[in-house]
């Protein structure tokens, strides 16, 4: 079997490990040569993923289009352990690796959230980039939130912002347990049905993330509809609850969201995804983590960078609109240089 063959081999095998965008919500916007460069493959391997089921669109100029959430599951769970998504996570994860005090001691990062306007990856502030394309507004970082320090950048006065921004933050993570057993209860129900399969963790699309019960009840989730789940469920067995969203900080950003939950007047993260995908390791090319999956169970991580929302809302909005999951590319993070 060739090296080509066998990548080919491996993408059509992910077809049938995840559930496809509902019709209704898919955005088939994406071509081949974007495809291509996201799974790491040839263009001729992404248009036999067309042939052999992945839903899509042909354009008479383009060819097939495909949906971005869709292509990012087959990236996902194809075990090339070469694509964007497959990169994206062991590299965001490595700090879970990390000895447990870094986890928690204070971290000064440098953040500069610029969307790309495109799927090719162009950023918001290219040139010409106002010529036909959506207007940016993003959502500032939570100041008041626990261990958020400003150090530099803003001011944040408002919820969203214009364009992007770039600011340097001051992050203090701190260790927790919880006591309460409807947590415990209402948190089990949720890992436990993510380590199971019976829900299947993967890429969901904005629309859907929205509608987070219908997302569950189709048997798939990401870090959106769970921590939503899960502050709801918190929410009916009489507690204060609430789903956070903001940027998991590494090599680059990425947009996560997890659960904020009260209990004695102390306001402890519950984080379902982190705590799935450090138990079930070396399947997603992440290292088995017990101790850190143990700490997603009330602990705050110097790594996450909570934004201004109400219930894990969107974190970009191109006119007015929840962005597509590719506006991410432009948002970096580095550890911030002292002198």
């Amino acid at each position: 079997m060739t090296v080509e063959t066998a990548e080919s081999h491996a993408l059509l095998g992910a077809l049938d490990r995840f559930k496809a965008a509902p019709p209704d919500v898919a955005r088939y916007d994406t071509d081949t040569a974007t495809a291509a460069r996201a799974l790491r493959a040839a263009p001729e391997q992404v248009a036999r993923l067309a042939v052999e089921g992945l839903p899509h669109l042909v354009d008479s100029e383009h060819g097939p289009l495909f949906d971005y959430d869709d292509l990012m599951n087959v990236g996902m769970f194809c075990g090339t352990g070469q694509t964007v998504p497959e990169l994206g996570l062991r590299f965001l994860m490595r700090f879970a690796a990390s000895p447990r005090a870094s986890w928690f001691a204070p971290r000064d990062w440098e953040v500069g959230v610029h969307p790309s306007r495109t799927a090719g990856g162009e950023g918001a502030e290219a040139p010409g980039a106002d010529d036909g394309r959506p207007a940016v507004t993003v959502r500032v970082p939570d100041l008041t939130a626990p261990g958020v320090e400003l150090l530099s950048g803003g001011p944040f006065d408002e919820p969203l912002r214009t364009s992007g921004y770039e600011a340097a933050v001051r992050l203090t993570g701190t260790e927790q347990t919880v006591r309460d057993p409807r947590i415990h209860e209402v948190w089990a129900e949720v890992v436990e049905a993510l380590a199971s399969r019976r829900v299947i963790y993967q890429t969901v699309p904005e629309p859907l993330r929205a509608d987070h019960h219908r997302a569950w009840e189709l048997g798939i989730a990401d870090c959106v509809v769970a921590s939503r789940l899960l502050a709801d469920r918190l929410r009916a067995a009489g507690l204060e609850a609430t789903a956070r969203r903001g940027y998991l900080l590494g090599l680059f950003g990425s947009d996560h969201a997890w659960c904020d939950v009260v209990e004695d007047g102390v306001h402890k993260s519950l984080d379902p995804v982190f705590a799935f995908v450090a138990t079930v390791g070396d399947e997603r090319g992440v290292a088995e983590s017990p101790e850190f999956a143990a700490a997603c169970f009330g602990s705050r991580f110097n790594r996450l960078l909570p934004c201004r929302t109400d219930s894990a809302e969107p974190l970009v909005y191109f006119d007015g609109e929840p962005a597509p999951y590719w506006a991410m590319v432009g948002v970096g993070a580095r550890p911030r240089r002292t002198a």
